[in-house]
């Protein structure tokens, strides 16, 4: 019960976090994303340290999850962040969701619970050994690497969603480690700063925290978290199975009825992510990005009017005419 409440908790730290920081990264220039400098701009924003508070509160929470139950059981109740993210998206530009966005939510969160039950996950071992870490961790590597190359030379929406998938794979990678510290917290700060988990932790925290900042700014969150919110739950569930040998019930009707809840999870982020209610909210946020010819909001100064176009041909004729 500690590891479940402590999951919901850090869903909805996780989604008010996103939707602050997706608004304040829609405000920055787009020349800035996969930069580090794009968080020293990020910085200047009260809104996105803010949001940053909420994900620090979410990271504390799921470390807290982790250490009382295994990564299957954890993640698919943070994956429910998207259900809890829309509602507040909804509130604060003061709209009104519909059938579609509420039966959004009643799936996602139906199929939720239907997998968490059927499977029932239990821990497995605290400690794998350095060989298994390698063999996980190098080919999930090499796909997040691969997904970051290639939005680099993308635009529009496939970059956005590229990058969430991207930051998907580092908040899987960040929840299998962060489970690992905490078991080493157990034995005491010394073994767990003797330790590489703690340094690949921080390590990959920064990372993923600028893929993700770009992905919420390379276009709206319909378009970056689903992404998110489906890599996250099944890289970490396959990764936590494979590495910490967590077992769940997979035969039979279990297996029909936990693809079904998966299926049905997975339809309620779609209907979510495809809403037009949705869709307007995050593109009405877009609109207010700077232009790279005009930084007020970064530098907080008056916008730049435009030069007036001058017309030399109606001069000439003036001329002529005189």
């Amino acid at each position: 019960m500690t590891a479940i409440a402590a999951a919901l908790l850090a869903a909805c730290s996780f989604a008010t976090a996103a939707i602050l920081q997706q608004e304040a990264a829609q405000a920055v220039d787009p020349s800035e994303a996969l930069h580090f400098r794009l968080l020293l701009d990020l910085l200047r924003r009260p809104r996105w340290l803010v949001g940053v508070t909420m994900l620090i509160t979410g990271f504390v929470l799921q470390a807290i999850a982790l250490a009382n139950g295994p990564v299957a059981l954890v993640q698919p109740i943070i994956a429910t962040e998207l259900a809890i993210a829309i509602p507040i998206a909804v509130w604060r530009r003061r709209r009104r969701a519909g059938r579609r966005e509420w039966m959004g939510i009643a799936f996602v969160l139906c199929g939720v619970s239907t997998f968490l039950v059927v499977a029932s996950p239990t821990p497995g071992i605290s400690q794998p050994s350095p060989s298994d870490w390698l063999r996980t961790l190098v080919p999930v590597g090499t796909v997040l690497v691969v997904a970051v190359l290639v939005a680099r030379i993308r635009k529009g929406p496939r970059r956005a969603s590229l990058l969430g998938a991207a930051a998907g794979l580092s908040f899987a990678l960040l929840a299998v480690l962060t489970k690992a510290v905490t078991h080493q917290l157990g034995h005491g700060v010394g073994t767990t700063f003797t330790s590489w988990q703690i340094y690949a932790v921080v390590a990959l925290g920064i990372s993923a925290l600028v893929v993700s900042q770009s992905a919420y700014q390379a276009g709206p969150l319909a378009l970056s978290m689903p992404a998110i919110a489906i890599v996250e739950p099944v890289v970490a569930v396959v990764v936590g199975d494979t590495l910490f040998e967590e077992q769940a019930r997979l035969g039979g009707p279990a297996l029909a009825l936990e693809l079904s809840a998966a299926l049905v999870a997975v339809t309620g982020l779609w209907m979510l992510a495809t809403s037009p209610t949705v869709l307007s909210i995050y593109e009405s946020a877009g609109s207010r990005r700077p232009s790279s010819r005009s930084s007020d909001a970064s530098n907080g100064g008056p916008p730049r009017r435009p030069r007036p176009r001058v017309r030399w041909r109606s001069h000439l004729r003036r001329v002529r005419h005189l």
